[in-house]
């Protein structure tokens, strides 16, 4: 099935460097893959399109120039290449969450072991879990090809939540 796609063709000008460097988090925030300097695809969906004319206003803003293709068909050779580029950014992304949410669980059930967790403690963890949680959420949202990494995550955020919510539980009620 042939993909409808999203070309942002942009030059922003080199000084002051911070500008060029937001419009790039800003394009590597919504999942673009860079076809070349200046110019990244994406699969043209109302979000994407939204996502991109936005940051297309803001290199104009800066005193650049944009470009937003819409409605590109590339060659299947092209499209191929990019959605596979696509899939390992956000696989790259999935195997760091997962490696992360590893870590917070065996930081949890290394401290529950010996003790219980105070208070303050647990809401350091309450924060941990929920920065992991949006970060699985801004990892879903750019992952436009559906990556099977998605559900791996899931699945080990959802012991860690478990985890946290036991603890509270054991804290809150030794102190009624």
């Amino acid at each position: 099935m042939a993909i409808t796609w999203l070309l942002l063709i942009d030059m922003v000008p080199s000084e002051p460097s911070r500008k060029r460097g937001y419009i790039w988090r800003e394009i590597k925030k919504v999942g673009a893959v860079y076809l070349r300097d200046g110019v990244c695809a994406l699969p043209e969906r109302a979000e994407t399109t939204t996502a991109l004319r936005q940051i297309a206003a803001r290199v104009e803003e800066f005193g650049g120039e944009a470009t937003l293709g819409e409605a590109a068909h590339l060659d299947p050779k092209r499209e191929e290449a990019l959605t596979a580029a696509s899939r390992m950014a956000r696989a790259g992304e999935y195997h760091e969450l997962a490696r992360e949410g590893e870590g917070f669980l065996a930081h949890v059930r290394r401290e529950t072991e010996p003790r219980e967790f105070t208070f303050a403690e647990l809401e350091e963890l309450e924060e941990d879990l929920a920065k992991r949680t949006r970060w699985t959420d801004q990892v879903r949202t750019r992952d436009y090809f559906d990556g099977a990494e998605a559900e791996q995550v899931a699945a080990l955020l959802a012991p860690c939540e478990g985890n946290w919510r036991r603890s509270w539980r054991r804290r809150h009620a030794r102190t009624k």
